[in-house]
């Protein structure tokens, strides 16, 4: 009796062990199923790739949120073309954000990522899309980043878009204290691309991961490299203070470099926006 009590007990003890196994297995698929989920959010299609497969990328990539329901072939295809100096860019990387309406609360767009990937060696890269207004971004090593707005229909046709990638330029100036022209160290600037010709904006609008951020040296000096040229909108901020300046300039500027000034605070207390908004100092300098 005892031997058969103890033969039932590792037969038990053996089966749980096994299904514990079998479990840890089938929560590891689980798991993997969700971060492939997860990672399949946003997808293009380039070449060797069918559409709606998706490209994954780490998520401290993406800061725009992603669409709420991806898109498939059956709502249409975008048929994306990157050139580069006249020849296929196979090594570009494609950016799709949908455009939706203004958040009433701050005025900006709504963007949303719909979709990211990269071309073939042919420079062609297929993307499912969903009726609807975009901005698709193209970017690659070496050039400016170059963008596109357009209207896909609701059809459910192919829209082909070129995408020329130019030659980048860049930016260098002096951050100053108003009123003075002394140096003003550590000035946060961001530029934001003028990227809609639908509407002209006198405050730019982008996605996040279309805007640059830079900071002035101790010295106040600033550099900042492969833009596109064009129409930005910089908003300034000095250490210390809570508000933003704001000047709207082309790039390449005519003249550097560009000297921009921004009220600075004293005696480590938090400068406040004024009721009635200071003069834009923008000025070029040599």
């Amino acid at each position: 009796m005892r031997g058969h009590l103890g033969g039932a007990l590792v037969l038990a003890v053996v089966a749980a062990a096994v299904g514990l196994a079998l479990y840890g297995r089938a929560a590891e698929r689980t798991v993997d199923q969700v971060e492939l989920h997860e990672r399949s959010v946003v997808g293009g299609a380039g070449e060797g790739q069918e559409p709606g497969e998706a490209l994954a990328f780490s998520a401290d990539e993406t800061r725009t949120l992603p669409v709420g329901e991806s898109a498939s072939e059956a709502d249409g295809l975008l048929e994306l073309r990157v050139t580069a100096r006249g020849r296929p860019a196979g090594r570009a990387q494609v950016r799709l954000y949908r455009r939706g309406g203004r958040v009433p609360e701050t005025g900006r767009v709504d963007w949303r990522m719909a979709a990211a990937g990269a071309p073939g060696n042919d420079g062609r890269l297929l993307m499912p899309a969903r009726a609807g207004a975009y901005l698709v971004v193209a970017r690659a090593e070496g050039f400016a980043p170059t963008w596109r707005e357009l209207v896909h229909p609701l059809d459910g046709n192919r829209t082909p878009v070129h995408l020329k990638l130019e030659e980048a330029v860049s930016l260098s100036g002096l951050t100053v204290a108003q009123g003075t022209g002394a140096p003003l160290s550590r000035a946060e600037l961001t530029l934001t691309p003028h990227v809609s010709a639908w509407e002209q904006e006198t405050r730019a609008d982008a996605p996040a991961e279309e805007q640059v951020t830079v900071t002035s040296d101790a010295a106040g000096r600033f550099h900042v490299e492969g833009l596109a040229p064009g129409l930005y909108t910089v908003e300034g901020r000095a250490p210390g203070v809570s508000f933003t300046e704001t000047w709207n300039l082309r790039v390449p500027s005519a003249s550097e470099p560009l000297l921009l000034a921004l009220p600075r605070s004293t005696r480590g207390e938090q400068l406040q926006a004024p009721r009635q908004p200071a003069s834009k100092e923008l000025r070029c300098g040599t």
